[in-house]
């Protein structure tokens, strides 16, 4: 439940750093910073939104203990709609706590995670789509994703689930206002008319959802591990593509023995890649373990690099590697392709497709097979062949349509990036059809205004215009103290 009491939190990083924030919201807080803060300004006239410079004074013989700045603001216009003041003190981390204690001293309640934000919410200076943008801002590791964040906080995706909100208010309201008032002179639409208006509506939302797949990538990335036998250049293909030494490079087998992780951008799509053990039959017991974590990363792939060595001939390590991506999205990268080549990838093809093509055989079925599974050819060591890696992630990643071409990608139209939009727009669909079903079979009315009715508060769940309690715990439980 939502308590009106004055809070307090750091909202900058813990640890030292040129200034810390302690920021401090409620009906108090311009009371409680008037106790510790001594303005260079008398108080009066201190205006909202500007900055002023004093000192801040221990508690409780008001010795000074830093210079420091101070903003107030003011409501309405404040970020959580009520009394604001945010002390700017030098980035010590007791000075710092010090101050923090001294606050919370006074009657003050340190906030919880995501707090000030929620109060945003509560007080309607933010919806929740914007609200959860926030959290998306402070995250974002690339371009697209950075947009993404935009869009949503300056309202973007509020509006375009506002405008198909409103299409459903108005087919709900007609319908109920037609079996409340049937004496009124209310205009009778066919059950064509209804049924597309229906239909239409649904599209739209459909549409909509789909957009989480390209979504997601942007947001959170592609758990991508490299993944091959010991010593086909794994550890060189992470360094290449984070532009830095990461991992060890070395010529002995078996040199990494646990998972190393680099987010990296490839061709503008954010890869959360590991760096993995080679999978081979080992003996070693630590080097067992570190193969069975790349087992493990493999389960967890969504899209994996199977890494082969070219200048080494197929064998049966490499062949295990085919038998564990199978059934997986996966990328054939053959590395060291400025060494002579003894590498067969008929070989290869064959441990991948059962109907894969023989040595030889030039057929329509060979051109298939090739073409299914095409083995990129790079050279780690020198960097060659990487765009073409690039191109086909980015194909795997967000489908042939979308991988390419001048005006397409996010910037083309509103996308979603979260699993709970997705699934209320897919509920709000579940819902239309159950109307549209209804309609047909000649169910009465208000049954189907009731499956609109849902469809709308689906729709509403979105941007909060019906929210319940675990709705804003699932949104707010990744925030930090201080936002």
């Amino acid at each position: 439940m939502y308590e009106h009491d004055t809070i307090a939190a750091i909202a900058t990083p813990p640890g030292q750093g040129g200034i810390a924030v302690i920021r401090i919201s409620g009906a108090d807080a311009e009371r409680i910073v008037r106790q510790l803060f001594l303005p260079r300004t008398s108080w009066e006239k201190l205006h909202s939104h500007h900055f002023y410079l004093g000192k801040v004074q221990d508690q409780p013989n008001g010795r000074p203990i830093d210079q420091a700045g101070l903003i107030l603001m003011r409501p309405p216009h404040s970020y959580t709609g009520e009394h604001i003041a945010e002390l700017h003190l030098h980035g010590g981390s007791f000075l710092t706590r010090r101050v923090l204690e001294a606050i919370l001293n006074q009657g003050v309640r340190l906030a919880q995670p995501g707090e000030f934000t929620k109060r945003a919410f509560l007080n309607g200076r933010l919806d929740l789509i914007q609200a959860e943008a926030v959290l998306d801002l402070i995250h974002a590791n690339n371009e697209t994703g950075l947009h993404l964040a935009w869009e949503d906080l300056s309202g973007r995706l509020s509006q375009t689930c506002s405008a198909i909100r409103d299409r459903l208010i108005t087919q709900t309201a007609y319908l109920e206002a037609f079996i409340d008032f049937p004496e009124d002179d209310i205009p009778e639409h066919s059950q064509q008319e209804l049924s597309s208006a229906f239909s239409s509506i649904r599209s739209d939302i459909e549409t909509l959802a789909t957009t989480f797949s390209q979504g997601k990538v942007y947001r959170d990335g592609i758990r991508t591990p490299i993944i091959g036998k010991p010593n086909v250049g794994k550890s060189s293909l992470l360094n290449l593509l984070a532009g830095t030494e990461r991992a060890i490079v070395t010529q002995v087998p078996g040199t990494t023995r646990d998972v190393l992780e680099e987010t990296v951008i490839v061709n503008g799509i954010p890869l959360v890649v590991r760096d993995t053990a080679g999978i081979r039959l080992a003996t070693d017991e630590i080097e067992k373990i570190g193969i069975e974590r790349s087992l493990s990363s493999i389960e967890q792939a969504e899209i994996i690099l199977a890494l082969f060595d070219l200048s080494r001939p197929f064998d049966a390590d490499d062949a295990l590697i085919c038998e564990k991506i199978k059934g997986k999205k996966f990328v054939l990268v053959g590395n060291k392709s400025d060494l002579p080549q003894k590498f067969d990838v008929t070989d290869l093809l064959g441990s991948l497709d059962t109907e894969a093509p023989q040595r030889g055989d030039v057929s329509s079925k060979s051109h298939k097979a090739v073409d299914t599974f095409p083995l990129l050819h790079i050279a780690a060591l020198y960097g060659t062949g990487i765009d073409d890696l690039g191109d086909r992630i980015r194909e795997i990643a967000l489908g042939k349509k979308q991988s390419g071409g001048e005006g397409e990608g996010p910037y083309k139209g509103v996308m979603i990036t979260k699993i709970r939009h997705k699934v209320a727009l897919e509920k709000a669909t579940e819902s239309l059809k159950c109307a549209e079903q209804g309609l047909a079979t000649g169910l009465p009315l208000d049954l189907i205004a009731v499956d609109l009715r849902a469809s709308l508060d689906h729709i509403g769940t979105i941007t909060g215009q019906v929210s319940t309690e675990e709705i804003l715990d699932r949104v707010f439980q990744d925030f930090c103290i201080g936002k």
